[in-house]
């Protein structure tokens, strides 16, 4: 069976995106979820706190200095073209899976299947990532604060306890517990935002961060790299397609709304940052030390009571991203499990919370299995958080610029669909070209993501994983469409009985 013949017998029909659409992809997951719970679920993944503390402060130390504030909305701007494209695919193709779906539609189930491995791995190991970088900040926090010193992987342990909990009760549990984290967190920066708007700092409100001269006062690409990592999980929100109302409206509607708010949001907290720490202080303070600088600024605008709950509140963030992030990878072994990649028993939907319950505990499971390899291996925990932030930035990069050239080629081959020239042409190929530069760029900058020094062993091996689960993902497709046709159809959730 050719990509071809099955892209053809799936051809999108107009009620795409019904309220009743899940039940017909052969899912179940049930739809609870609308735009507000949707927006916090993903806000929580890209934790507004955590990235004010640990990479507003990098794109002003490493990237355009004080022309830090006027990067958020470029970036943005460049993801708001990407998501023309991407929405238009949300609306079209009734499938859960994103990236994994979305690619299978338009380059082929071979491509499709690679790209959704490379996905699923880029959610686990980003997980692991942060459950490395939480259990070393609890550890500092619990020692610090209370004089309990415990071992890391203690910390690390309650963590991976907490969010298999939180995952297994289903997303409409999850946004209780990750909507009052995220609301503290805006609250603790909407507060500093407005009183540093009001009062000002050491230089007064300086206008100079708005001015091009200063958007150019550094180097671009640095800037955008760290940037773009603000926004990483953002794309998310097709992943629950079939756990919210209305997703034809709910999904684009959301994805719209984070981009837009993450972007005027970060510009406005960096403008304080500045203006908190003083323009002719700013880019020396935040190069010398990023998180303390935050933590100053804050004292400064606020109290210095406030600058201490910081340290809590950036545990209770990475907490609140960690369940996110354990929903997104679960949902990708979910999607799997529906179209047979994996098991049909991982895609089984617990009776009473309506959630993949048997693919948030496999998730677990393997979270689990590559914690105890690389703390057998020794590797300090600063180091896994650090290569791995760094290589996965590469494997996002990479897998949304497929995402833009499946949207180009999937709406040429289905030109009578109706979407217009801005959608499907001029937006994929404008954001694809973006991608391809920012991936050129990180290529160049590699550094400054993987750090200085002799190269961890773990760098090479964490992108060799990646390549392979890519090569395995698109083998098992090219090995199913000659001996298993029936369900190399069913990649990228084409057919589902």
């Amino acid at each position: 069976m050719s990509d071809a013949t099955t892209r053809g017998a799936a051809r999108p029909s107009a009620e795409a995106g019904s309220p009743s659409e899940a039940a017909d992809v052969g899912g179940g997951v049930s739809p609870r979820t609308g735009t507000a719970g949707l927006v916090l679920t993903v806000l929580a993944y890209v934790a507004p706190l955590t990235g004010a503390a640990g990479y507003v402060t990098l794109v002003i130390a490493y990237g355009n200095g004080l022309g830090a504030p006027l990067m958020f909305p470029a970036a943005g701007l460049v993801l708001l073209v990407f998501a023309v494209g991407y929405t238009a695919m949300v609306r079209r193709l009734p499938r859960p899976g994103a990236f994994y779906a979305y690619i299978s539609a338009g380059l082929g189930k071979r491509l499709g299947l690679g790209a959704g491995a490379v996905t699923a791995a880029y959610y686990l190991l980003g997980g692991i990532s942060g459950y490395f970088f939480g259990s070393v900040a609890t550890q500092n926090l619990m020692k610090n604060e209370l004089g309990i010193d415990l071992p890391w992987w203690t910390y690390l342990a309650a963590f991976v306890a907490v969010v298999t909990f939180c995952s297994y009760r289903g997303v409409d549990f999850n946004v209780r517990v990750v909507g009052t984290i995220v609301c503290v967190e805006i609250l603790i920066i909407a507060a500093f935002n407005v009183v540093t708007l009001f009062r000002g700092g050491p230089t007064g409100h300086p206008s100079e961060p708005l001015t091009w001269d200063a958007f150019t006062s550094g180097p671009i690409a640095v800037a955008a790299l760290y940037t773009i990592n603000l926004f990483a999980g953002f794309e998310s929100t097709a992943i629950y397609r079939e756990e919210v109302r209305d997703p034809a409206r709910t999904i684009p509607r959301a994805t719209y709304i984070l981009v837009i708010l993450l972007s005027l949001f970060y510009a406005v907290t960096a403008w304080c940052l500045i203006a908190a720490l003083g323009t002719d202080k700013a880019v020396d303070a935040t190069a010398a030390n990023p998180a303390a600088a935050f933590t100053t600024a804050l004292s400064h605008s606020l109290s210095q009571g406030v600058g201490q709950l910081i340290s809590a509140l950036l545990v209770t963030s990475l907490l609140a991203s960690q369940i996110t992030i354990a929903n997104a990878s679960t949902r990708y072994l979910y999607s799997f499990g529906v179209d047979r990649v994996l098991p049909r028993s991982i895609a089984a939907i617990h009776p009473r919370h309506g959630s993949p319950h048997r693919a948030a505990l496999a998730n677990a499971a393997v979270t689990v299995a590559v914690v105890v390899v690389i703390a057998v291996l020794g590797t300090a925990p600063k180091v896994v958080y650090v290569v791995f932030g760094g290589v996965l930035i590469f494997a996002l990069e990479a897998l949304m610029l497929l995402v833009s050239l499946a949207v180009f080629v999937y709406f040429r081959r289905n030109a009578d669909l109706g979407e217009s020239v801005w959608k499907v042409v001029v937006a994929p190929l404008v954001s694809a070209a973006c991608l391809a530069w920012l991936l050129y760029s990180t290529a160049t900058h590699a550094d400054l993501l993987l750090g200085t020094g002799p190269i961890p062993v773990l760098t090479p091996i964490l992108f060799g994983v990646v390549a392979l689960t890519f090569v395995a993902g698109f083998g098992y497709a090219c090995w199913q469409a000659v001996r298993c046709p029936e369900k190399y159809g069913r990649i990228g959730r084409e057919t589902t009985n």
